[in-house]
Order: C-alpha cells, then structure tokens, then sequence
C-alpha cells in the first residue's frame, strides 16, 4: 500500500506499535517457515533474489524480507507508535496515539491476519484433557 500511494505522490505514514514486522517477530514461532516457495514471495517493485527459489523462507527470512522492503520503498514507518482511537469529525479524522495526534482525510486499517482467534462453537466440548492451542499461542 505504501508503495502504491508514494507512486501517487499521496502523503502518508504508517503507524506501527512495534517494530517493522512486529506480529512476525511477536506472534509466530521460531520453526514458522512459509506455505510457498521464495519465487512466489513479492511485494509491488520487490521480489525475492536468493539463490534456492523453490525454498521456503524461514521465519526471520521473512522478517528481513519485509524489513528490506520497508527500506528499499522507504515507507514512511513510525514504529513504536500505538493507535489509542480513530474518530472521524468534518474535516476527516483524527488518530490519537501514545506520541501525539495526527489529522488526516483517510484511515486504511491493516491489523493483521491473524490478531483474534476464532474457536469454533464445538471447541466448547473438548475434554479439558485435550491440548487445544490457536496458532498465535503455538511456539
């Protein structure tokens, strides 16, 4: 997305409550390796350039890859900045985090994949006996 709005010469910034790649670095576990191939990782302008392309990258591969990214585009990162509310009023709206107040005509949301688990209704009857993990409480 950023990317994509710089290309447009729209102005904008990307509010991140940790580091680049923070859910990777936070909420995987250290054996992840990705579901497709190097060849298939891309990002818009950005591909993956390594020398085993039917290889899975592993977890801190990944996280590397889109810290790269993040560089190569210079995308407009403040990291460690975390979004306390969103309020739209006449003028747009108005983003309220731990480090200051920012005015804007647009919100995109990107929270992640993966940030609420979803157990389904029959997890409820599982015998306490049984180990039920969600892939965010896996390591």
């Amino acid at each position: 997305m950023s990317r994509c709005l710089a290309e447009r010469s729209i102005d904008h910034v990307l509010l991140e409550r940790g580091e680049i790649a923070h859910s990777w670095r936070t909420e995987r576990w250290d054996s992840l390796r990705l579901l497709t191939p190097n060849w298939q990782s891309r990002l818009p302008g950005f591909r993956y350039d390594g020398d085993d392309p039917d290889g899975y990258r592993t977890l801190p591969e990944a996280i590397d890859f889109l810290g790269n990214y993040a560089r190569a585009i210079s995308a407009p990162v403040r990291t460690h900045t975390t979004v306390t509310s969103v309020r739209a009023d006449d003028a747009g709206y108005l983003v309220r985090t731990d480090r200051g107040e920012w005015r804007c005509r647009t919100v995109v949301l990107a929270s992640g994949a993966c940030n609420i688990a979803r157990l389904p209704d029959f997890a409820a009857r599982v015998p306490p006996s049984v180990a039920m993990l969600t892939a965010q409480s896996y390591r």
